[in-house]
């Protein structure tokens, strides 16, 4: 069976499928996940020309529950090109602010956000830290016999276990943590709002990642 959606060969048809969505969405915006490859630009040629309000695209990185593991393991493109050229996309079609980017895959530090959002992207999204972070004080019901998925999963055998109101409690933790932390970094920076932060803010020790992500060399002085 062809991973497509049904009905949709072609930017026409998911065109229309967007306006219907609309349609019945209540003003919800609508948009896109896909997983980043290679043929980025082209996929991204076709759905930024829908007339959707979003793209979350996820890189080899993110995780993956219940599929095969040749998709988990060897295909895809790394979040870190995937966003970078998806960024250089928006901005080389003038969609920058029109279509909101999020990105996905491997993030899991504020530090990180903070960079993601820095080199262009929207928002982050989270999935795999999200789950160790609710399971993290309830582990001790499962192991050392079982795995801390079998905690947390729908399908797990010991889902009853899991505590809702303190997995809650712990994400809301982490995510305040991380808020501090990236309110923090702003501030060395001398920022006030996550708006402010740009790729002016960043520099690297590689060349391959200077020329990526199209920030400064910390090599030498800036501007040389």
């Amino acid at each position: 069976e062809e991973a497509t959606l049904p009905n949709v060969r072609n930017q026409e048809e998911l065109a229309e499928l967007v306006a219907y969505l609309r349609g019945v969405a209540n003003g919800a915006p609508i948009g896109v996940k896909i997983g980043a490859t290679h043929r980025l630009e082209e996929e991204l040629n076709i759905l930024t020309g829908a007339g959707i309000d979003f793209l979350s695209i996820s890189g080899a990185e993110a995780g993956i529950n219940y599929g095969p593991a040749i998709l988990a393991d060897d295909t895809g493109l790394p979040t870190l090109p995937a966003l970078c050229r998806a960024v250089r996309f928006l901005e080389a079609k003038k969609l920058t602010g029109k279509i909101s980017l999020i990105i996905c895959g491997g993030l899991a530090t504020p530090g990180q956000f903070l960079k993601a959002l820095a080199l262009g992207a929207d928002a982050v999204g989270i999935g795999t830290i999200a789950l160790l972070v609710i399971a993290h004080t309830q582990v001790s019901k499962v192991i050392p016999w079982e795995p801390p998925t079998e905690l947390v999963y729908e399908r797990g055998k010991y889902k009853d276990r899991f505590d809702i109101d303190t997995g809650a409690k712990s994400l809301a933790n982490y995510l305040k943590s991380c808020k501090e932390e990236m309110v923090l970094a702003m501030r060395c920076l001398g920022k006030t709002s996550l708006k402010e932060i740009s790729r002016e803010d960043l520099s690297t020790v590689s060349p391959e990642l200077a020329k990526l992500t199209r920030v400064e060399l910390n090599l030498a002085p800036p501007g040389k």
